[in-house]
């Protein structure tokens, strides 16, 4: 394998540069540090001109070592560029996370992510991305292609997300990119090196313009024979392309003073609009010579950038973005072609990167934040892609981080300024959001007293450390600073470094940073650093060396996160094992692979390692410990890198539903033929190929195609008369694939909905119960008794037995309590539920009781007769559970409260650790998985244990169900409760039922759309 790992290296003038690539511009001052929004200004892009491929680079290959990568749906940092196709239906994000990112308009569904080849550093920067016309075809490039010495542009085909093209060799960076109207061109602006123009017929360069003196900013194409550019150096240029020859028709100079952003040929050609990074104006030019005709109306704007522009669809109004208007960022639309204000809509989030005017009036915009969304004809903003982490920006707030005296709990804000303060606990594998006004108890802010650092009241000049100043690199700025108990080293957090350094002024070690460090800490003993970054993660790091020890992602819905190793040992909460993965190069001219971690639970999922690693401080004797605590021989750390070679799961692509992944079909087609292609992840061959229809599995035999390259395709039935989800899955003996997902919609009018209370009763589906509590254990020296769990079992079957003659036709159950509940009679009661439903009815699974993990942390319910010395024959192991979920062909919910106390609330004492609660998480986040398809209901997450109630004899998480069922989770007043509203309500419900003690979770397949399973009875 290659191991070259020839890594990104730019050159900063003459040296190699150490700074990161971070925003500089319009910051507000606030204590003695920068704070203020990431606003990308004139000085990030003076120092990004200085940036440049190092000519001493050995050409490569990007590595094959897996890359850890966090994956939560949305860009995790600065948004860099967007456009959308003609149609409007098709929206391309690129980001400094190294991907970019194909959205469907107007929904907003995130579609396909586009994986380059990346590489450690700075490789794979994505600063610019173009659709074509009709969304084909995508390309992406910023900093990339560094192996060989150049730039690189890499051609993405939308419907598959395969690299079709790597355009190359580039001298320098990419800044600006952009096809043609007619798509027989794409032009392509460098950083330091003009511009290029490639037919796209043939992928050959057809002309070059040398003559750049400074970075690209923008770039506009007005059919195929007119392209006019921006620079910072205030100059804007038209070319005209005659004849397949380029040639340079006018050369004029911004009007207004600094650095030139957007630029935009109006609908018909006769105007172009220029947006400015620095200065609020926005000045519109003959579309023609680029002389300068007039400004729009900014006489109210003082300070700030309207860097981005656009034309309404019929060029009767003009459109400016930009970054400070009064403290908000600001989005503003002129009448009358840009003579005339019409109205202001702040935006409220972060520089307004572009703008694209949809033909419905709507104002699509992009943000650094990042996020994007529209402003409607209205002018109401709808947010569709936000900032998927928490937000540590607090500068000069040392209450930023907090962390406990061992340095395993933090507290933190989900927004800036520590708005919405949560904590988490690595120990109790708990996030926990505080209520209004609650301090976080034993947890300190991090040190300020005895800081030997000056910092000058110019923001551009570094700190000094007793007059001298620190050594940091050009345009570096101060984030946040930490001084050690001692007072013998202090860390300093920067926009584009990590560092500690001693008091004498040496540096002990320092780290690049993608984003900003806005929040560090110590642990009480000073071992332990502790970091809270711009992409969203707290990092944990050896205080001496540097080494990472830990990192934490918790995700902005508040409910899902994860914790890894660099070695990609992990924890999680229910649902959040998709938050990482692993990155898999495929050379330079194939798109990369994505794994997420899901994939590799058996080898990976480890929390029991990573609740030792911050008290060993070392990795590898962390995985010993809990190997020799769990009585396994100790094995061989886990290496990623052979793992994904031998055992990543097949890759799926569609042959149909093009870029959006959809179809349409008559309104009353009975199947689809769908089309597919599969390959090897790893060496394993692909033994299965599976069809789902809304998550669910079909009897359609689904063939394996004969190469990576061939088809092969499947006629699938599809339900009557309504929308539905195709899905596609592959797998070989060790691993399911990545669902590819097709959806299907029906033409001529809205299709009616799934489950209705007026339809005829033959129509309607039937709902099959199996419901187990255990209150009474047969073995008490094994496991205690509990009060309610039978109890909640019958309660709970008669909440879904209100239900006949609604939704359903018919509901059968069968409750099995106590002495009832053996292993035997509900591994029967698996094979009847099994036996019953069918594709259009609706399977219920309910169990209340103790659970147990074996040393493989594998999963048992324990019935009635669990016997631990008997395991197998007396428990209901989780492939026994499983094996039943995955093959019912009907929707599937598994309700499971399996962590009990066995004391009822008020009279709750600390469990110990012998009889700390089952982990479940592991068995959630299988059963949903797409493979088999399951919503699961838990009734608590982490170390917590599940409540019962004595005063209403009921366990608080059944409690909470029963009442959401017979109508109080409905809302939305619509007479219906689904999936999501009835997850919604038991969160809610059981937090209040416990007074904050218990949170129940919920995770849901993506293959399957959200449904009513209840209506409001009267």
């Amino acid at each position: 394998m290659n191991r070259m790992r020839v890594e990104s290296q730019l050159k900063f003038r003459s040296r190699t540069a150490r700074i990161g690539v971070s925003p500089n511009g319009g910051w507000r001052r606030v204590g003695h540090l920068t704070a203020g929004r990431a606003v990308a200004g004139p000085s990030l892009f003076r120092l990004l001109a200085l940036i440049t491929y190092s000519a001493a680079l050995v050409a490569g290959e990007p590595t094959d070592e897996p890359i850890l990568q966090i994956e939560a749906g949305m860009h995790r940092a600065q948004m860099r560029g967007m456009c959308a196709n003609a149609r409007g239906d098709l929206l391309l994000t690129v980001s400094y996370d190294k991907t970019a990112r194909l959205w469907a308009l107007p929904a907003g569904n995130l579609v396909r992510v586009l994986r380059p080849p990346i590489d450690e550093g700075r490789e794979g920067l994505l600063e610019a991305c173009a659709l074509t016309s009709d969304g084909s075809l995508a390309a992406i490039g910023g900093f990339t292609g560094s192996w060989d010495a150049a730039g690189s542009v890499y051609v993405f085909e939308t419907s598959t997300g395969r690299m079709v093209r790597r355009l190359t060799p580039l001298s320098d960076s990419i800044s600006a990119l952009g096809f043609s109207r007619d798509n027989r061109y794409l032009a392509i602006g460098l950083s330091q090196g003009g511009l290029r123009i490639w037919e796209t017929s043939s992928w050959t360069e057809m002309g070059r313009d040398a003559d750049y003196g400074d970075r690209f900013l923008g770039m506009d194409w007005l059919g195929s024979e007119a392209l006019v550019t921006t620079t910072m150096d205030g100059k804007m240029r038209l070319h005209h392309l005659r004849g397949g020859e380029l040639k340079l028709r006018a050369v004029e100079r911004a009007q207004a003073k600094g650095a030139p952003g957007r630029i935009r040929f109006s609908p018909d050609g006769s105007r172009i609009a220029v947006g400015y990074w620095d200065v609020p104006a926005v000045s519109v030019h003959d579309g023609q010579t680029l002389k300068f005709l007039y400004s729009a109306d900014m006489a109210d704007v003082r300070e700030g950038g309207f860097n981005a522009v656009a034309w309404t669809s019929d060029g009767s109004g003009l459109v400016g973005g930009g970054t400070w208007f009064d403290g908000s960022i600001l989005i503003r639309r002129w009448s009358e072609a840009g003579r005339k204000k019409q109205a202001s809509f702040p935006v409220g989030l972060n520089t307004i990167m572009d703008l694209h005017c949809l033909a419905d009036g709507s104002i699509l915009f992009g943000t650094q934040e990042p996020a994007w969304g529209f402003i409607g004809p209205d002018g109401k903003r709808t947010l569709l892609g936000a900032r998927p982490a928490a937000d540590y920006r607090a500068v000069g707030n040392p209450n930023a981080l907090r962390v406990s005296d061992d340095a395993s709990s933090v507290a933190f804000g989900f927004e800036m300024n520590i708005r919405s303060p949560a904590t988490f606990s690595i120990t109790e594998r708990s996030l926990r959001l505080l209520k209004s006004g609650e301090s976080p108890a034993k947890l300190h802010e991090a040190r300020s007293e005895d800081l030997p650092i000056e910092f000058p009241a110019d923001a551009a000049s570094p700190p000094k450390l007793r007059g001298k100043a620190l050594p940091l690199e050009p345009l570096e700025r101060t984030k946040s600073v930490a001084n050690a108990a001692d007072a013998s080293f202090f860390l300093l957090g920067t926009d584009s470094q990590l560092r500690c350094i001693n008091k004498d002024g040496r540096e002990r070690w320092n780290l690049h940073q993608t984003e900003a460090t806005w929040a560090v800490n110590l642990a009480a003993d000073d071992q332990i650093a502790v970091a809270g970054n711009g992409d969203g993660t707290i990092r944990w790091y050896r205080a001496d060396n540097g080494k990472e020890l830990l990192a934490f992602f918790p995700h902005a819905d508040r409910k899902r996160w994860v914790l890894w190793t660099p070695e990609g040992y992990y924890d999680c909460s229910p649902g959040g094992e998709d938050l990482i993965g692993w990155h898999v190069n495929r050379g330079k001219d194939r798109a990369a692979d994505f794994f997420p971690a899901a994939k590799f639970r058996d080898r990976f999922y480890r929390p029991d390692v990573l609740a030792r690693v911050l008290e060993i401080r070392d990795v590898a004797a962390a995985v010993e410990a809990a190997d020799k605590a769990r009585g396994r021989r100790p094995a061989a750390a886990a290496d990623a890198e052979v793992i994904l070679a031998k055992a990543a799961p097949p890759v799926v692509e569609l042959a149909v539903g093009g870029a959006r992944g959809e179809a349409t079909v008559p309104p009353d087609a009975e199947s689809f033929k769908m089309r597919y292609r599969v390959r090897r992840g790893g060496t394993e061959p692909v033994t299965r190929v599976r069809l789902l229809v809304d998550g669910r599995p079909i009897s359609v035999e689904a063939s394996i195609p004969s190469s990576d390259t061939a088809e092969a395709e499947a006629a699938v039935p599809l339900p009557a008369g309504r929308n539905c989800v195709i899905t596609v899955l592959a797998e070989h003996r060790l691993a399911v694939s990545e669902p590819a997902i097709l959806r299907i919609v029906r033409t001529g009018g809205t299709p009616p909905s799934p489950a209705s209370e007026t339809q005829p009763a033959a129509l309607k589906p039937k709902l099959y119960l199996l419901a187990a509590g255990i209150t009474d254990y047969l073995h008490n020296d094994q496991l205690e008794d509990l009060h309610f769990a039978a109890k909640d079992a019958e309660d709970f079957a008669q909440a879904f037995q209100r239900q006949e003659g609604g939704l359903y036709q018919k509901v059968e159950t069968k409750v099995l309590s106590d002495k009832e509940a053996t292993a035997a009679n509900i591994l029967d009661g698996l094979d009847w539920i099994k036996q019953q439903t069918t594709a259009k009815d609706v399977a219920v699974i309910f169990f209340s009781g103790h659970g147990e993990n074996d040393e493989e942390l594998r999963y048992y319910f324990c019935p009635h007769d669990y016997d631990k010395a008997r395991r197998l024959r007396s428990g209901i192991s989780f492939e026994a559970i499983q094996k039943t979920v995955s093959s019912l062909p009907g929707k599937v919910l598994l309700f499971i409260d399996s962590c009990h106390a066995g004391n009822a609330l008020g009279k709750l004492v600390a469990a110990k650790s012998a009889d700390a609660p089952v982990d479940v998480t592991r068995l959630v986040n299988e059963l949903s998985g797409a493979e088999n398809g399951a919503i699961v209901f838990a009734s608590s997450t982490g170390r917590q244990l599940s409540l019962e109630l004595s005063q209403e004899k009921n366990g608080a998480f059944t409690k909470a169900i029963v009442e959401g069922l017979d109508g109080q989770a409905d809302l939305r007043g619509t007479g219906r409760i689904t999936v999501t509203s009835l997850e919604y309500f038991v969160a809610e419900r059981v937090k209040e039922l416990t007074e904050g003690q218990q949170t129940p979770t919920v995770a849901k397949p993506q293959t399957v759309p959200d449904f009513p399973i209840a209506v409001k009875r009267p």
